[in-house]
């Protein structure tokens, strides 16, 4: 049982796989758990150190009650949490999945030294750029059923299985992270981030659609491509990571 204490006295469930040179980090959305991970985890961590970890308001990590308490910077802070209870310094590598890109970009900005690359999935510019086409009511429609928050997943590509972790989750975390999705605002700033990068798309994502989302990413970081995932919607963890194992390994080879 592992957790990092933050320092706003909240507590992030996180769990280190493997040994390893390489320490891959994965930074989950608004989907907040490790579970979407685990597939490629398994394929990853007999070569490297594999970290995943619950994001507050989900899981099995603190929820606080008040809106304050979230945030994009704010999930950055807890990321930092995690990896010095995990005592990492270098060779860090953040695999992302939607809302967790902008938390790993935000990260980078604050601590440029600690990251060697960064691997986005199904992600977004930012919060500005996202709300043009996804609105707080479609995010936090059906907060208050189970049920419809396990099809809020299906929906867009989740596994049942794997989706029924959100009808485990309050509502009023839900609510807070749709709200700290939304308002977190990138700018010129993916300019500045001077580390490689990968950005990896589903061909067939309604959330996240390639040209709105995904390319301008990969065109405004210095270092960066974009690679689409055919046949996939926007989990492409869970729905193709032998695709997603070559693909980390490919950018890996390119890094050390």
């Amino acid at each position: 049982m592992s957790f990092a204490t933050t320092d706003d006295h909240q507590e992030i469930y996180f769990q280190a796989h493997g040994t390893g040179k390489t320490t891959l980090v994965f930074v989950s959305g608004y989907f907040g758990v490790a579970n979407i991970w685990q597939p490629l985890i398994t394929r990853l961590n007999s070569k490297y150190r594999c970290i995943a970890y619950d994001s507050r308001g989900y899981g099995r990590s603190s929820k606080p009650l008040f809106a304050d308490a979230y945030s994009v910077p704010r999930h950055a802070a807890d990321l930092h949490a995690v990896l010095e209870a995990c005592n990492v310094r270098d060779r860090i590598i953040l695999i992302t999945h939607s809302m967790g890109g902008n938390i790993a970009a935000e990260y980078y900005l604050t601590h440029p030294d600690n990251i060697n690359g960064i691997i986005y999935t199904t992600t977004y510019f930012d919060g500005i750029n996202i709300g043009k086409q996804l609105t707080l009511e479609a995010l936090t429609s059906g907060v208050d059923s189970p049920s419809q928050c396990v099809a809020f997943y299906t929906n867009i590509g989740l596994d049942e299985a794997t989706a029924l972790e959100a009808a485990k989750w309050p509502a009023h975390a839900r609510r807070h992270n749709a709200k700290a999705l939304l308002a977190f605002q990138m700018g010129e700033r993916y300019s500045q981030i001077r580390v490689p990068g990968l950005v990896i798309q589903g061909e067939k994502d309604p959330a996240t659609p390639v040209e709105e989302c995904a390319r301008p990413i990969a065109q405004a970081m210095p270092s960066c491509r974009l690679e689409v995932l055919k046949g996939v919607v926007h989990f492409p963890p869970t729905e193709a990571p032998v695709e997603m194992e070559r693909l980390i390994e490919e950018f890996l080879r390119g890094l050390f």
